[in-house]
């Protein structure tokens, strides 16, 4: 995909950080306004991009909580997958951070 570009891939992976970053905020904002549609939408596009970036644990959650928002069943769990999506986010941008690092 990016043909070993190490330029393109550090592109690819500040868009990631940035995504995740606001992820964070978007996720508590649609859990207290009980926006499950946009929920759904939100952890669909996380899913993609974390698919891109080989994040496979986070791609797992993002698509059960995708799904179960789309359909508005277990409401009471969708908290639950974002605190392990914040989990999971942040080894991701320390892991992510440390290879940026390690090719400047």
């Amino acid at each position: 995909m990016t043909g070993n570009d190490s330029e393109m891939i550090k592109e690819m992976i500040d868009l990631f950080l940035l995504q995740l970053k606001e992820m964070r905020k978007e996720f508590g904002i649609l859990i207290d306004a009980e926006n499950w549609t946009e929920l759904s939408r939100s952890a669909h596009k996380v899913k993609s991009s974390a698919l891109v970036m080989g994040a496979e644990s986070m791609v797992n959650e993002m698509k059960e909580l995708e799904l179960l928002a789309k359909e508005v069943k277990n409401t009471e769990k969708y908290s639950e997958y974002i605190a392990r999506f914040n989990t999971m986010a942040d080894m991701v941008e320390v892991e992510l951070n440390a290879y940026l690092t390690s090719v400047k």
